[in-house]
C-alpha cells in the first residue's frame, strides 16, 4: 500500500509541474535595441552606433529586411516616422530604377534639407555620411541647381518637368521654351525667367516648395506694366491675361510726350488671353497683341515712320531690345 501511496504522489507530483510549464506566462521579448536607441542625445543613439561600424547596414538588414521595409522585426525603417529617405534603397543613385531618388524627394516635396542632414550642408560628404552629392550634382549650387528638378543643361525652364513630363501639353511644361528661345519672341527679356514672374533665390524660398503643392506665380513689374495691369494665370483654363507682353497695356494722352498721335484719352492693346499649352505661333503674330495702329492711334500703317529703330517697313523687328521693354520708343 505504500509503495502504490509513493507512486500516486510522483505522478501527482508530475502532473503539477508539467501543468505549470503549460501555465506558464509567455518569456518576456527580447529587445534587439536598447531604450533609448531612437534619442540622438543618447551614446546609444543608432546613428553614432552606425558610425562606429563604417555605417555597414547589414545588422540592420538582418531584422529589418533587405529593402527595410520590414523585415522578421515587421517595423520599417521607412514607416516608423524616423526615416524619410534613409537608409537609401539599392537604385538610389540610378536614374534608370524605380528607386532613383528624384522619386523620393517628389515625396518629400523636393525638401533638400533631408540630404544635408548626412551629407552635409554642403551635399560634399562631410556630415555624417562621406558620400559626395557634388560627385554627380557639378553645376553650380550642386543639389540646389533649379535645373536640378526641372529644365535642362541649358536652362531651369521646363522640359523637364518636376515629373520629367516634356510634352508642351503638361501645363507644367506649357510655353516656358518658347520664352526663352530666339524664335519668334522679339523682346530683349528673352532669358529672364524673372521678366514673367518672380524667381526663388533658393529652392527654399517662400512660394516655391511651401504650402501650395505648386509654385507661386507672382507676376513681374514688366508683366503687370509697372501694376497697372491686372495680369492673372488661370492654372485649372492654363492661360494669361492682361499681361503687357500680350497687350495689356493703356497709354494716356494727358501723360504723353506725343498728345498728337492720339485719337481718344487712351492708347491700348487687345488686352488678349494667351493659351499656354499653344506653341504653334497664331498667339504672337505681329498685331495679335496690339492693333496695326493699335486703338486710340492716329491712322498710319507703316510703323517704321516713327518706330524706325524697333521695326522696318515690312513689320520685321529689327532691335529687341526696343520691344516690349515698358517703354515707348519714337523717333531716334
Amino acid at each position: 500500500m505504500k509503495k502504490y501511496t509513493i507512486l500516486f504522489l510522483m505522478i501527482l507530483s508530475g502532473f503539477i509541474v508539467f501543468n505549470s510549464c503549460l501555465d506558464q506566462a509567455d518569456p518576456a521579448k527580447v529587445e534587439a535595441h536598447p531604450d533609448d536607441w531612437t534619442i540622438e542625445s543618447s551614446q546609444n543613439f543608432h546613428g553614432k552606433v552606425l558610425l562606429t561600424e563604417s555605417m555597414s547596414m547589414e545588422s540592420c538588414q538582418s531584422c529589418h529586411g533587405a529593402d527595410y521595409m520590414g523585415g522578421t522585426s515587421d517595423i520599417s525603417c521607412y514607416n516608423s516616422a524616423c526615416h524619410a529617405i534613409y537608409p537609401h534603397p539599392e537604385g538610389f543613385a540610378d536614374p534608370s530604377s524605380s528607386n532613383f531618388h528624384e522619386g523620393m524627394m517628389a515625396m518629400l516635396n523636393w525638401d533638400l534639407e533631408s540630404c544635408q542632414t548626412c551629407h552635409g550642408a554642403d551635399y560634399a560628404g562631410n556630415g555624417e555620411s562621406s558620400k559626395n552629392c557634388l560627385s554627380c550634382h557639378k553645376g553650380d549650387n550642386g543639389p540646389e541647381a533649379c535645373n536640378t528638378c526641372h529644365g535642362n543643361d541649358i536652362n531651369a525652364a521646363p522640359p523637364k518637368d518636376l515629373m520629367n513630363h516634356t510634352s508642351v501639353e503638361y501645363v507644367t511644361v506649357g510655353a516656358h521654351q518658347s520664352h526663352l528661345v530666339n524664335g519668334t519672341w522679339t523682346t530683349f527679356q528673352m532669358g529672364e525667367c524673372s521678366s514673367c514672374h518672380t524667381t526663388p533665390s533658393a529652392f527654399n524660398s517662400a512660394g516655391h516648395i511651401d504650402d501650395s503643392p505648386n509654385a507661386e506665380i507672382n507676376f513681374s513689374a514688366l508683366a503687370t506694366f509697372n501694376g497697372n495691369s491686372n495680369a492673372l494665370w488661370d492654372r485649372t483654363n492654363a492661360t494669361c491675361s492682361n499681361t503687357y507682353c500680350h497687350g495689356g497695356f493703356e497709354l494716356k494722352k494727358e501723360e504723353s510726350t506725343y498728345p498728337w498721335a492720339y485719337t481718344a484719352d487712351v492708347m491700348k492693346g487687345s488686352f488678349k488671353k494667351v493659351y499656354w499649352k499653344n506653341t504653334d505661333g497664331p498667339q504672337a503674330f505681329c498685331g495679335s497683341c496690339h492693333g496695326l495702329p493699335p486703338e486710340g492711334h492716329i491712322n498710319a500703317t507703316d510703323c517704321s515712320g516713327c518706330h524706325s529703330r524697333v521695326v522696318d517697313k515690312d513689320f520685321n523687328i529689327i532691335n529687341k531690345y526696343l520691344h516690349i521693354n515698358g517703354k515707348i520708343d519714337v523717333f531716334n
